[in-house]
């Protein structure tokens, strides 16, 4: 799993697929690029999810997408992203917008 604590947002991890080790090249886990990687639920009825499309291949993308109310067609916020990096960055960017969105940022 990612190391970010996603309980001071209040957030439920309620599937975990994600085993990606940094330390190992993307091109040597094909097999952990899946589209489904990790999803968690927080309050205001928000989804944070995130895989890589397309699943297995090298040439895809790490995808956060924060969805509200279930609309998974209008995301409150997306980001892409091929490194392992730049996706924790994403990921801290997509709580900082659900802590906007939630309570005007008083997480």
């Amino acid at each position: 799993m990612i190391n970010i604590d996603f309980s001071s947002y209040k957030g439920i991890v309620v599937f975990d697929d994600f085993h990606i080790n940094p330390n190992i090249p993307l091109s040597k886990q094909l097999y952990e690029l899946k589209e489904d990687m990790l999803q968690v639920e927080f309050p205001g009825n928000y989804i944070l999810d995130i895989g890589w499309r397309p699943s297995f291949n090298i040439d895809g993308y790490f995808h956060v997408l924060l969805i509200k109310d279930f609309d998974w067609e209008e995301p409150k916020y997306t980001k892409y992203s091929r490194d392992i990096n730049q996706l924790i960055h994403d990921i801290q960017l997509a709580l900082t917008e659900l802590d906007l969105s939630i309570n005007g940022g008083t997480f």
